[in-house]
């Protein structure tokens, strides 16, 4: 699949972390290893994923998208596989580390601290919020004192 357009001016490390967050997801992780050996269709990777039709097409078209799977589609169905050798082998050095390294990445908090806070909390205060926290403002120039008026 070739993209209609082109990114530029991304560096090999941008570009190399951009391919492990699609491996990034339980979801995909799952999907991808049920089409390791044959491929199914969407129903088949909704019943192994538990997951919405919605959320499992919107994984395949991530997981397309960067090379990691291919589609056929046989009358209605579209069928997914993966015809890259080496996303087995990326996938079996993966588990292999994991194995070995299986407390290390239990116990890192730096990488969960991001998922666990609330999407709200997520979001960049606005500078009226930001204002709340000094007094009139006056770090932004915008407000006024309670006492001068000015």
């Amino acid at each position: 699949m070739t993209a209609p357009f082109v990114l530029p001016n991304l560096s090999d490390e941008v570009l190399t972390a951009k391919f492990f967050r699609a491996l990034g997801d339980p979801t995909r992780l799952r999907i991808l290893q049920a089409v390791l050996d044959e491929e199914k269709n969407v129903s088949e990777l909704v019943a192994l994923t538990g997951s919405p039709q919605g959320r499992v097409s919107s994984h395949l078209a991530c997981l397309r998208w960067c090379g990691y799977v291919t589609s056929r589609r046989e009358g209605r169905r579209v069928y997914y596989r993966v015809t890259d050798s080496r996303v087995r082998e990326l996938l079996a050095l993966a588990a292999s580390l994991v194995r070995d390294h299986t407390d290390r990445i239990r116990s890192c908090t730096i990488i969960d601290r991001r998922a666990r806070l609330p999407r709200r909390a997520r979001i960049p205060r606005t500078r009226s919020a930001r204002n709340l926290d000094t007094p009139s403002g006056a770090r932004y120039g915008g407000g006024t004192s309670e006492k001068t008026g000015r």
